[in-house]
Order: C-alpha cells, then sequence, then structure tokens
C-alpha cells in the first residue's frame, strides 16, 4: 500500500496549503498510513490535489505550502518550514512514504525548495506531532508527496511548458495509465531562471548581480498485481543548483553583500522496491526495501568549498488487519544512514550508524459517530539507546458537527553532524540527546449546505532543544520551547460559479526559558482565496495573503550584522490564475505573483521577489 518553475516561482503566501473542500470526505494515507477518510483524523490534514495545482498554476512546492515555508530569495533558494510554529528540522519530509530528511545537513532539515509540482499527483499535509507513525522529526507535522500513477486508460501522456519574468522556463512531460492488474506513471521536469537579486535594494551592498537556479528531475512510479501478490516500485533522479550570496563579506568577513561566484549543487537519488501480499479480505503483508542517496556541495568560482553526502539504507515490513469496527496496522523497521562531508572549516567527517523500529496504529469505531485513533512506536538506536512516542484522539462526527482532540509525544533525533563535527569552533558531543515534545490539540468543524467553517487550538512544549553554546563549542541539550497556536478557516460557495475560503492563523512560538518570540514565525497571518469559474471553459483564483512581523537576525542598510533578535515587519501578497481550456485536452494558463509589487524579506536579508508573470501552455491526451 503506497502512501501519496517560472519567475512565480516563490509564491510561499498562502497561510496553508489549498485543501480538499471540506465537504468533501477525502481520503488521505499520511495521518495513519492506511487509507482514512480526513473526518474520522483526530488531526488536521490537508490535500492539495492534481486540480488545486493546475487551476491555481503552481509550480513549485514551496508555493504549495504557504506562509510556513521560509525561502531565502527566489526559486531555487533553501526552504525552511516552520509547520505550527515548530523547527524547520521538525518537519518531516516524504516522498510517497520514503523518508527525504538529509542526514548530512547541519541539522537534518529537508530542503523544500528544490522540488517542483510537475511529478505530483497530490501534496498531504499533515498538521502535528507524528513521531508515533513516523519516527525521528515529526514534531511540527509531516509533508507527504505523492507522484501521479494511474488513470482511466492505459497510456495517457501529459505536458506543460510555460515561460516567465526574470528568463525563466519550465517544462514537464509524462505517461500515466493503468490496466486491469498495473498501473504506472513516468514525469519528467525542468526549470531553469536567471532569477533576481538576493541582497535587498535598501543595502548599499546591493549591485543588481541575479542570482539563478535551474532544476532537472525523473519519477517513475509503478505497481502491478496478480491475485493476492502485488509488486510496487518508486524511482526518483533530481539534480539542482542555485547561486546564492554572502554573509561573510567585507575586510571583516560579516557583511552581507552580493557575490556572483558563489553556487551550491544537489543531487538527490532515490528508489523503493516493494511487494506484497493479501491475506483474505481482511488483512495483509507488504516488505519494501530501498535507498535514498545526497549529495550536495558548495563552489566559489568554480572550486568546491565544501561537499556532503549521506546514505539511508532502509528495509521495512508493515502488516494490515481489520476486523469489524477495528483497524490494525503497524510494521517493523531498519535503517543504516552514513554521511561523509568536507568543508574549509570544519575536519573531513565520515560516520554511519543503525537504527530500528517497531511501531502500530489502531484505529475502532466506538459508536456510530466516534472513531478512537492510537499509536505507539519504539526506535532503537546505536547511539543513545531507545525512544517511545505515543499519540492518540478520539473525533466525534455527527453531521453538521464534527469535534475532535489529541495528545501526542513526539522526538527529534541528534544528527550525525551535530554529534560528530569537528572544527576550530566546534567539539565533537557524542551525549547529545533527542529533542522531545508534547502537544495536544482541540478542534471543530460545521459543514453546511454548500459552506464549512472550523477552528483548532494547539499548544507545544519541546525540550532537550538543541543549540550551539559557544562558551563550551559543543553543541547541546540546553534549549526549551513553547508554542501556542490557533488556526481558523470558513468557506463557503456564493454563487454557483464563485468560492470563497478564508484562513487564518495564530502562533505563538517562544524561547521557553527567555520569552523570546522563536525567529521566523509570524504571529498572525492571513490568506483569502476565491475560485471563480465565470464561463464554462474559464477558471480563475484569486488570492491576497497578509503575514504580519516577525523577528529574525536582521542586517542594517550597509548590509552589517544589526540583531541577533531583530523585528522584520509584516508584508502583503496578492496572486491571481487563470485557465482557459481551449480544447478537450489542451489548457493555456497564466499567473502573476506579487501583483502590488510589494517589497518584502521573508526571510531577513533576502529580498522577496518581485511582480512575475508566468504563462503557458498545458496538454493531457
Amino acid at each position: 500500500m503506497r502512501f501519496t518553475l517560472p519567475a512565480a516561482a516563490f509564491a510561499a503566501v498562502s497561510l496553508i496549503c489549498s485543501p480538499a473542500s471540506a465537504e468533501d470526505d477525502e481520503i488521505v494515507v499520511t495521518g495513519t498510513r492506511q487509507p482514512t477518510p480526513i473526518s474520522r483524523l483526530p488531526a488536521r490534514v490537508e490535500a492539495l490535489t492534481r486540480e488545486d495545482i493546475e487551476v491555481q498554476a503552481l509550480a513549485t512546492l514551496t508555493q504549495a505550502l504557504g506562509a510556513e515555508a521560509v525561502q531565502s530569495g527566489g526559486a531555487g533558494g533553501q526552504a525552511s518550514l516552520f509547520l505550527r510554529g515548530a523547527n524547520s528540522n521538525h518537519s518531516l519530509a516524504l516522498l510517497d512514504g520514503v523518508r527525504l530528511n538529509d542526514a548530512s545537513a547541519p541539522n537534518g532539515q529537508y530542503d523544500f525548495g528544490q522540488d517542483g509540482l510537475g511529478a505530483l499527483e497530490r501534496v498531504e499535509t499533515l498538521r502535528g506531532p507524528a513521531s508515533a507513525i513516523y519516527g525521528s522529526d515529526a514534531i511540527g507535522g509531516v509533508v507527504n508527496m505523492i507522484p501521479r500513477r494511474g488513470g482511466d486508460s492505459l497510456y495517457a501522456p501529459f505536458a506543460e511548458l510555460a515561460l516567465g519574468s526574470h528568463e525563466s522556463a519550465r517544462a514537464v512531460a509524462g505517461v500515466a495509465g493503468a490496466a486491469d492488474m498495473f498501473e504506472y506513471g513516468v514525469t519528467g521536469e525542468w526549470f531553469e531562471t536567471e532569477g533576481t537579486d538576493q541582497v535587498p535594494a535598501r543595502m548599499l551592498t546591493h549591485n543588481g548581480d541575479r542570482d539563478g537556479a535551474r532544476m532537472a528531475a525523473l519519477t517513475a512510479s509503478a505497481r502491478a498485481e496478480h491475485g493476492a501478490l502485488g509488486l510496487d516500485g518508486l524511482l526518483r533522479i533530481r539534480e539542482s543548483a542555485a547561486e546564492f550570496d554572502t554573509f561573510s563579506g567585507g575586510a571583516f568577513f560579516d557583511l552581507r553583500a552580493d557575490d556572483p561566484d558563489l553556487e551550491n549543487e544537489a543531487t538527490q537519488t532515490l528508489w523503493r522496491l516493494g511487494a506484497d501480499a493479501a491475506l483474505g479480505a481482511a488483512s495483509e503483508v507488504q516488505l519494501s526495501a530501498g535507498q535514498v542517496l545526497s549529495d550536495r556541495s558548495e563552489s566559489d568560482g568554480g572550486a568546491t568549498t565544501s561537499t556532503a553526502r549521506s546514505t539511508r539504507d532502509f528495509v521495512e515490513t508493515t502488516g494490515r488487519y481489520e476486523q469489524g469496527a477495528l483497524r490494525l496496522n503497524g510494521g517493523i523497521a531498519w535503517e543504516r544512514g552514513a554521511i561523509e562531508t568536507s568543508s574549509q572549516f570544519t575536519a573531513p567527517l565520515a560516520v554511519a550508524e543503525e537504527q530500528s523500529a517497531v511501531f502500530a496504529v489502531a484505529q475502532i469505531e466506538a459508536a456510530p459517530d466516534v472513531t478512537a485513533t492510537g499509536s505507539l512506536r519504539l526506535d532503537r538506536y546505536d547511539a543513545f539507546g531507545s525512544e517511545v512516542t505515543y499519540s492518540g484522539g478520539v473525533v466525534w462526527n455527527s453531521a453538521p458537527v464534527r469535534l475532535f482532540a489529541s495528545y501526542g509525544i513526539a522526538f527529534k533525533a541528534p544528527t550525525l553532524s551535530q554529534r560528530f563535527e569537528s572544527s576550530a569552533f566546534v567539539n565533537p558531543n557524542l551525549d547529545l540527546k533527542p529533542e522531545r515534545s508534547q502537544s495536544w490539540e482541540i478542534g471543530a468543524d460545521w459543514r453546511g449546505e454548500g459552506y464549512a467553517l472550523g477552528a483548532s487550538v494547539y499548544q507545544t512544549s519541546i525540550e532537550n532543544l538543541i543549540q550551539y553554546e559557544f562558551s563550551q563549542l559543543q553543541n547541546r541539550n540546553v534549549g526549551r520551547a513553547k508554542i501556542n497556536g490557533l488556526e481558523a478557516y470558513a468557506e463557503g460557495a456564493v454563487a454557483d460559479w464563485a468560492r470563497l475560503r478564508l484562513v487564518y492563523a495564530h502562533t505563538d512560538a517562544r524561547n521557553d526559558l527567555t520569552g523570546e518570540r522563536l525567529a521566523r514565525r509570524p504571529a498572525h497571518s492571513w490568506r483569502l482565496e476565491a475560485r471563480l469559474e465565470p464561463l464554462q471553459r474559464l477558471s480563475l483564483d484569486v488570492s491576497w495573503s497578509v503575514v504580519g512581523a516577525r523577528t529574525d537576525v536582521t542586517y542594517d542598510n550597509f548590509g552589517q550584522f544589526e540583531s541577533a533578535n531583530g523585528r522584520i515587519g509584516g508584508y502583503e501578497i496578492g496572486a491571481v490564475a487563470a485557465t482557459f481550456a481551449f480544447a478537450d485536452v489542451y489548457h493555456v494558463f497564466a499567473r502573476i505573483d506579487n501583483l502590488t509589487d510589494e517589497t518584502y524579506e521573508q526571510p531577513a536579508a533576502f529580498a522577496g521577489p518581485p511582480r512575475s508573470l508566468s504563462a503557458g501552455i498545458r496538454a493531457a491526451f
């Protein structure tokens, strides 16, 4: 059972990725690792579908993830995700259920800025703790990217070509199909842009040097069945590169400035093979194995200054059983992670470790309108022993009202880099312990005829946060954080051809020791979206987003460091997309981002992309 770039490539201002309509009881897999209606999950899970992607003319994953995704400059820049105010390394990234977080990255986070949407059928986002299902990293939530495959015919090719501002171009081509016992999908995607200057124009160090980016990817997914037996395969190869500017310019190496010679490159190769067998109508077993290989490098004037390679080999066996109102699934997993890093300022590092896990998820319909879900997981690491996580929740779903409550424990294991890195300024710390969190959430939804509204309140407390201690020249477990939040939405049809959606989020994320706000988390964010179909073949999507002020590491107008906890102002961003079907298989589309050409920084010292236009043609046969 499986889990699911023109110049406008940075429109990351939507508050929460637009989910399937609340009136639809969307089936998702990320919440329990089994297909489950959203209405039965004690959590907020959003599904961005292929239709949403095309109607909004979205091109990148960063666009889809919204304001919680903070991208350093424009297309191709590093993007960090702060789900529910948690740290950027507290979001778990998956491709069809395969873990993507990079073990060679300093804190183990995934760079969401390198992925396009051309190969994806849907993007599911689980908000809240999920370590009891997926293990490390899932403190703030999980993003699961599900590739395109299958369909209504054996052979259904598709293609897309778009051009845009800043000498940008994007192309997608692929084919998908299905027969009685076989389904598949293969997609190639390419993107390139000359970009814009990442250094803000307010700084005297800004000289207009453009920071370009490029990306190419091949994704393939297939499944075959014969009787009770099934085979499953997944492959992705992605190469990307992006230019960036320095924070160590000037005579004292502390200046934010343009640098035309800096570039980073990344290659990711992922594969998985699996087999499963149905043991009657109510149960099945699965076995899968695969590898994720990531290579990253930075160069200055063509000379390599740092390299990093991470390899993750994994084997997992899972099972599923259903009996009446009870659904059970669980599994045993093993993986080996290894990294090799080298740079001008750190000692070469080559280290590996193994870990294993066992987990179980249970869901029971305790009454016609009541569903209870619980999960339990034990992770065993070579270096620091075992971590036990658990979560549970209850849903009462009686139309038109849905109420739910949940509680969960999650953790983030220290990375190999955090434990073993050595330089003149960093000493290894083999005694690092996992970061650990506890979270609760209470939510409610009301669904009427053609409209819906809902809200959630939540709290997350995190302890043992890993921070660099200058006095000890080490990473230490010294931090604590507390996050209180509110999420609310309202949507409804105002006419047969028009639907509105309003989303609001309040995030109060603070250092629990000092009371200071955590960086890059706005206290308030809004998004208003209108989905319009004034003509049978014409679709319009208009959005306006407001992102409030937040704290960050700031730099003054001379490019000099200003504050480690400065304040940057909020901003407002508008976007409009139009799609017109001039034949059954052909669509033309256009999108304008940053309608009012707002000047803003997200994050601080990185210029947000100016107004950008992209337009293209899409065909699906």
